[in-house]
């Protein structure tokens, strides 16, 4: 299991952007509740750690996974506010490694993670 740390730190930076599926496959009903909504999540974080030699291959799979994690979650969190389904629709994960330099003494070894999650959900009806 991942530190919660990475969670929040990914959480607070996570931008939602909801707009309506250009292509609708379902009619919409006359509360609009069931027409498709399209979710998408942008993350970024950093992940600490050495970017050469034997660590490499694990700490790039560790972020990838970490980003894969949250797409998961990103849909248990959409059922449990606002979606009455949901389906993962893409995941897309970028790592950038970032080397201390003498000049960047300030800027530690590590990863720069980016991400993005796309869903498409079924809103919850309106009480």
């Amino acid at each position: 299991m991942l530190p919660l740390r990475y969670y929040l730190l990914a959480a607070t930076v996570a931008v939602v952007l909801v707009g309506p599926v250009a292509a609708q496959t379902a009619p919409a009903g006359a509360d609009g509740q069931s027409t498709p909504v399209r979710i998408q999540t942008s993350l970024t974080f950093f992940l600490p750690g050495a970017v050469s030699g034997d660590e490499l291959p694990q700490k790039i799979d560790q972020a990838r996974k970490i980003v894969y994690q949250l797409a998961m979650r990103e849909c248990e969190t959409l059922r449990s506010t606002i979606a009455r389904d949901c389906k993962l629709e893409s995941v897309n994960s970028n790592i950038r490694q970032t080397e201390t330099r003498p000049q960047q003494l300030q800027q530690p070894e590590g990863y720069h993670v980016s991400g993005s999650i796309q869903s498409v959900i079924t809103l919850k009806p309106q009480p």
